[in-house]
């Protein structure tokens, strides 16, 4: 993958709530999750806690840090996970030689900012009911209205700007007024909220 060797290159393993990196740590590498799931988070200049993102296994992890000198936020395993490292110095390497590469790796920045700007999408909507009922829909499984939530629910509150408080009331109340059903992680839209 990317033009190295997955054999030779090394694996980390964390447990729940383990660091991986710190905001200002030197960036030596970037990362594949093989199991488990790791979070972006930073503080803010009043203490509080600012999910950035959930990175779910299966996918590579801080790509653009791979243009960094430093990393701008701590990065945190939700769950017993694995990581792939991917060293700087071997991948730019690689990505300079082999041009398929290259366009693989520019595929995935790609798709990053299309999620990117679903993010900020969601987060101009002021209303929670609609960014939530917003973020379902971008989240919805292909030909249906059904959502399998990858995160735990208080990371989903954080990454759409609301309290996990009011994350559970707005999915309660979107539940008792039919736009939704919920069945443990997997939540089925029913219908479009009234405008």
């Amino acid at each position: 993958m990317l033009g190295l060797d997955e054999q030779t290159l090394e694996k980390r393993s964390l447990a729940r709530n383990e660091t991986l990196f710190r905001q200002g740590d030197k960036v030596a590498a970037i990362y594949f999750v093989e199991a488990g799931r790791l979070r972006l988070e930073r503080r803010t200049f009043d203490g509080r806690l600012l999910v950035l993102g959930v990175t779910p296994a299966g996918q590579f992890f801080v790509e653009a840090a791979l243009f960094s000198d430093n990393f701008h936020c701590d990065a945190v395993a939700t769950e017993p996970s694995r990581v792939r490292i991917y060293p700087k110095p071997a991948l730019l390497n690689a990505l300079r030689a082999d041009p398929a590469n290259a366009m693989s790796f520019l595929a995935l920045m790609a798709h990053q900012v299309i999620d990117l700007r679903q993010r900020l999408e969601v987060m101009k909507v002021r209303s929670a009911q609609e960014r939530v009922m917003l973020y379902l829909d971008l989240h919805a499984e292909r030909g249906g209205g059904t959502v399998t939530l990858r995160s735990q629910l208080q990371d989903i509150a954080s990454e759409l700007g609301l309290s996990r408080e009011a994350f559970y009331r707005t999915l309660a109340s979107l539940e008792r007024t039919g736009a939704i059903e919920r069945a443990g992680s997997r939540v089925l839209i029913k219908r479009s909220l009234s405008v």
